[in-house]
């Protein structure tokens, strides 16, 4: 494994603004698949409806970049980082996808006492298998 297959790691939540459209989840998702692409960032977002889920994988300046975004976009509200790995871990995901997941999944994460640091990108990476994804 060479140096450049390393890549930093985030991992956020956040919930849908009140009053905010459904129909913006797409235009999101749209948005997302594009940039991250162009800078090789890998990972996912999963929705449930109310609140957002994603963990990024790339160049930390570009995940700051794009986290700065999400921070600043009308359509998010109490984001919330629970996990950050800077430039020592092996990619996991070989692209960036989208997709949905039940209610309740996201529930972990949410929690009072919500999971942080490296529990939380793992129980991340075993949900990813139960919910409904597209590249």
């Amino acid at each position: 494994m060479s140096a450049t297959d390393l890549v930093s790691c985030v991992l956020w939540v956040s919930w849908l603004a009140p009053e905010t459209s459904l129909s913006v989840v797409k235009d999101i998702w749209q948005t997302s698949r594009q940039r991250n692409a162009t800078l090789g960032l890998t990972g996912a977002v999963i929705f449930d409806g109310e609140r957002f889920c994603e963990l990024l994988e790339g160049p930390v300046l570009d995940i700051s970049a794009v986290y700065r975004d999400v921070e600043a976009d009308a359509r998010h509200t109490g984001l919330r980082v629970l996990h950050i790995s800077t430039g020592g871990a092996p990619r996991r995901q070989k692209q960036w996808c989208s997709g949905y997941c039940d209610a309740s999944a996201l529930d972990i994460f949410f929690d009072e006492a919500g999971l942080q640091g490296d529990a939380a990108a793992s129980a991340f990476f075993e949900l990813l298998p139960r919910c409904d994804l597209s590249p």
